[in-house]
């Protein structure tokens, strides 16, 4: 009754944490896009995001199951509905493995096993080995656990039917790269939320500057891997200028916060900014291409 009721509705929304899973599913569609270098079937389109929310949304519902505890000792995670008690850890269980084998049923029968498969693992990997063990134990646990974070593309990328080539692992490795400074600067932001927590979080156990230096390398990494894509995966002018312009405002928005000029929370908000308008400039510089042959 808990589950269905019209008052659970708004509870189970928040914790879904639809707006984690929103970003990484910019990266499917362009994934599907690039793939085939054409625009997939809506239903294909469709059917992949769907599957691939459902099995990410799990792995958020089953991640605040298992750290209950630790969110209580931080600010910005306190109300979440599992430490309030709006939702109980055993209707948690049963919303999370619901939504799991439904996307994953989703995926398997409406696009391909690979896809499914990645998904599940994605799920598995994240839920478990980042949660349970990195999370709690390394300061490098957001560089490992990113491959979770990562794996979208590769999803959308298989969903067509697209065999794992080059040009996949290279947007697999720019969602890899991007992931760790983007946190870790959301991490110097809500740094006393981390360290009531007692998670070591690279902001925790290193000096600004150095955690800033890192941000950097981990920034430049990740422009020169969206450069590196316009050759490997055969794309143009377009996109190879807009790569260029938001990579060089990513690396300068680095070098202020390591100067300290800005605020961590800018480096966050515009990290989410340059991911979304890397893959859009994949598909606007396709369909450029395309319009004009």
């Amino acid at each position: 009754m808990d589950l269905v009721s019209k008052k659970s509705i708004s509870k189970y929304l928040r914790l879904s944490k639809l707006r984690i899973v929103e970003l990484l599913l910019i990266t499917t569609v362009p994934s599907m896009v690039v793939s085939i270098y054409g625009f997939p079937p809506l239903d294909l389109i469709i059917y992949t995001l769907l599957g691939g929310t459902l099995l990410a949304v799990s792995a958020n519902v089953l991640n605040q199951i298992f750290e209950i505890e630790t969110d209580r000792l931080m600010e910005r995670t306190a109300n979440r509905p599992l430490v309030t008690g709006e939702i109980t850890k055993n209707s948690a269980y049963v919303y999370s493995i619901f939504l799991g084998v439904s996307g994953f049923l989703i995926l398997y029968t409406q696009t391909t096993e690979l896809a499914a498969l990645i998904a599940l693992s994605a799920n598995i990997f994240y839920s478990f080995i980042y949660t349970l063990f990195l999370k709690p134990r390394t300061n490098q646990n957001i560089v490992i656990g990113g491959a979770a974070g990562a794996a979208p593309v590769l999803i959308g990328w298989s969903a067509t039917g697209t065999n794992l080539e080059t040009g996949s692992w290279l947007l697999f490795l720019l969602v890899f790269l991007w992931t760790p400074a983007h946190f870790w600067a959301l991490s110097i932001d809500k740094l006393n939320d981390y360290k009531d927590a007692n998670f070591p979080m690279l902001p925790t156990q290193e000096s600004y500057k150095r955690t800033s230096i890192f941000i950097g390398i981990y920034s430049c990494a990740t422009v020169l891997t969206s450069l590196l894509l316009a050759p490997i995966l055969q794309l143009g002018i377009v996109y190879l200028l807009l790569a260029l312009i938001f990579g060089i405002y990513l690396m300068y928005k680095s070098y202020q916060l390591y100067q300290k000029k800005i605020k961590a929370i800018s480096y966050f908000v515009f990290s989410n900014t340059y991911l979304a308008a890397i893959f859009l400039s994949m598909v606007a510089d396709i369909f450029f291409t395309l319009s004009n042959i």
